[in-house]
């Protein structure tokens, strides 16, 4: 096999840092105590059954509610909502109420006890399957119970994030 790619090596922090951009997430948990937080660390672990993963550090307020919380959603936020976003990812909802204070709607889940965020372009209801540790966060696994998205979602809408920076999708490729 032949190959013309030059390549470096790297760190393996270094190497983590520059894999390319995946969605942002808008995690919303809570029933009688709710909260809504930015989470970037995001993952489809199965298809059948449908199965997610958000991770988070337990130093977070939302931690202890998703912790104690039997379900969560997982709400994919469109490029025009980028300064709430950013508003959910800089505050904490121990002191502040995020959905009011970031301008968010809560709207009552459909099969589970915890919002979803109403201008999001999709919305993910997810029953809590299980949870582990593993470096410096810890993962919730849901199973998809749940989903709305807009007649009009168009992957190009939505918001990417990696390391700090928010991105867009610029074109689908297609192998010739």
């Amino acid at each position: 096999m032949s190959y013309d790619i030059e390549k470096i090596g790297r760190g393996p922090l270094e190497a983590v840092s520059i894999i390319p951009p995946g969605p942002i997430t808008l995690v919303a948990v809570g029933d009688k105590e709710r909260d809504v937080l930015a989470v970037g660390m995001f993952n489809v672990f199965s298809f059948r059954p449908p199965i997610v993963g958000i991770a988070v550090t337990a130093s977070r307020y939302s931690y202890k509610l998703l912790d104690e919380s039997p379900d969560f959603s997982i709400n994919i936020p469109g490029r025009d909502m980028i300064e709430k976003v950013n508003c959910c990812g800089s505050k904490s909802g121990k002191s502040v109420d995020k959905f009011k204070d970031c301008g968010l709607t809560a709207v009552p889940g459909k099969r589970i006890k915890s919002p979803s965020v109403g201008e999001c372009l999709m919305n993910i209801e997810c029953k809590k399957m299980d949870y582990f540790e593993k470096g410096d966060h810890i993962w919730f696994f849901g199973q998809v119970v749940h989903s709305e998205v807009a007649a009009d979602y168009d992957h190009s809408k939505v918001l990417l994030y990696r390391d700090g920076e928010f991105w867009g999708v610029s074109e689908s490729l297609k192998p010739e």
